[in-house]
């Protein structure tokens, strides 16, 4: 991967990323309420059960889905794929977190002019936006590569439900680097 790219990769993944992921849990505090996530132990079977039949199943493949679709600049699909994911949102806190993501990421690729215009009026087109639609439209303008861009998306999932963790279990920094 170029240098370019690599840094851009790394600023999409960032948890400084001004669109407050830090703000949600994706349903994890509530597993610590109930007694479900209590231990580092615990943390790993929740984190790896979300991730695979969540977020494998189906978010990624989604946001692999709509960067071929950028990148093509195909706007059916873009929103067929945006769509599919907002449907997908099984309740109206979900549903929620993911415009109010996606709109602040998109409002960020405005602001710093990353995107042509293009691929702006792809993103804009769309009555809402979800953060997977808003990251893809980034990373396709930013030259990130689909395949370094779904890791980047994964580690940014996976860093946001480990911080969770670190800070609401609570698990020690050294805990929060295993599951990393």
């Amino acid at each position: 991967m170029q240098a370019a790219a690599l840094l851009h990769l790394l600023q999409l993944a960032s948890p400084g990323l001004p669109i407050g992921a830090y703000s949600y849990s994706q349903g994890l505090e509530a597993a610590i309420e109930r007694g479900r996530v209590s231990n580092e132990a615990s943390a790993r079977i929740w984190l790896a059960n979300h991730l695979q039949q969540v977020v494998g199943h189906f978010e990624a493949p989604v946001f692999w889905r709509l960067l071929q679709a950028f990148a093509a600049r195909d706007a059916a699909q873009v929103a067929h794929w945006s769509d599919c994911y907002l449907a997908a949102r099984d309740t109206a806190e979900f549903r929620a977190e993911t415009i109010q993501m996606g709109y602040s990421l998109a409002k960020l690729v405005q602001e710093l002019q990353i995107a042509e215009p293009a691929l702006l009026a792809l993103l804009q087109a769309q009555e809402e936006i979800p953060l997977p639609t808003a990251l893809a439209c980034a990373a396709t303008a930013l030259a990130v590569p689909p395949d370094a861009a779904l890791l980047g998306m994964l580690f940014s999932w996976l860093e946001n439900q480990v911080l969770v963790c670190v800070k609401s279990v609570p698990l020690g920094q050294v805990a929060g680097q295993r599951l990393l």
